[in-house]
């Protein structure tokens, strides 16, 4: 039952987000259009629809996870989803692994969309300036510029991503625990306001405790594309590329707090409206 509940959930998002995804279909084809052709005007519009397509995405894929997550849970429909043959932690693993999993598709779609629009401004400069011309660009970029070891930029892309996904699922959690938590009695008349307001004031905590955590913790980790991962004892900067350990620890603890205080608020507190 899991298994059909994690698919269905993957078909409603689908039908919330399909038409984002073909319009970046589209705009990524009037860009290739305008540039094999080199109708300018055309290739500017095409970029800004390009802009504006992933920004869509990114927009569209978070509300159709809030109010699917909202709509399936805490209104009509659930009545129906509270009787499936499931805990309801396995319903919000459910939510949760969708919403994940449709949030890291965003991500690399909108990675892929400007990743295309490079590759073929790269290409029509290549045609514009010749192999030669290219060539001689590249050799003295790296007569300047110290290539990075691939060992160190595999290290580094695999930091940084499970740097990324722990974010996605903090995210993922805080906002399922704030619209779960809204949705007690005390609040549940107030409408969506009390999820916002729980969620700014939770978010505000969080990192609160966590830069206090990389001001008295000075463990962090940096990561290089050129020597890999670094253990430092200085203070996180907090970014992608350099974060504290014990932010780290603090955000898995409260990730797995946001999730279980969640399931043990539906199983006791939820009253459907």
């Amino acid at each position: 039952m899991l298994g059909k509940l994690i698919k269905n959930e993957m078909k409603a998002s689908l039908h919330s987000v399909a038409l984002v995804y073909v319009a970046a279909v589209g705009a990524l084809a009037a860009v290739a259009f305008s540039l094999v052709f080199k109708i300018m005007w055309l290739t500017a519009l095409a970029l800004i629809a390009i802009v504006a397509v992933a920004i869509g995405i990114l927009l569209i894929t978070i509300v159709s996870i809030i109010s699917g997550f909202n709509r399936s849970l805490f209104r009509d429909q659930g009545y129906l989803t509270f009787t499936l043959p499931l805990t309801s932690g396995q319903i919000l693993l459910a939510k949760s692994l969708c919403s994940f999993i449709w949030l890291v598709i965003s991500f690399l779609s909108v990675i892929f969309i400007y990743g295309a629009v490079f590759s073929m401004t790269f290409a029509l400069a290549r045609d514009q300036m010749g192999e030669e011309n290219i060539a001689m660009a590249r050799e003295l970029i790296n007569a300047f510029v110290k290539l990075p070891d691939k060992e160190a930029v595999v290290t580094a892309i695999i930091a940084i991503a499970s740097r990324i996904f722990l974010l996605i699922v903090f995210a993922i959690a805080l906002v399922f625990f704030s619209i779960t938590l809204s949705n007690v009695r005390p609040f549940q008349r107030q409408g969506f306001l009390p999820a916002v307001l729980i969620f700014v004031v939770m978010f505000v905590v969080t990192q609160l405790i966590s830069t206090l955590l990389n001001i008295y913790v000075p463990l962090s980790v940096s990561v290089s594309l050129s020597e890999g991962l670094q253990l430092q004892t200085t203070v996180a900067l907090n970014t992608l590329l350099n974060f504290g350990v014990a932010d780290v620890i603090f955000q898995l603890a409260v990730t797995c707090f946001f999730f279980g205080f969640s399931a043990w608020l539906m199983n006791h507190k939820i009253n459907l409206k």
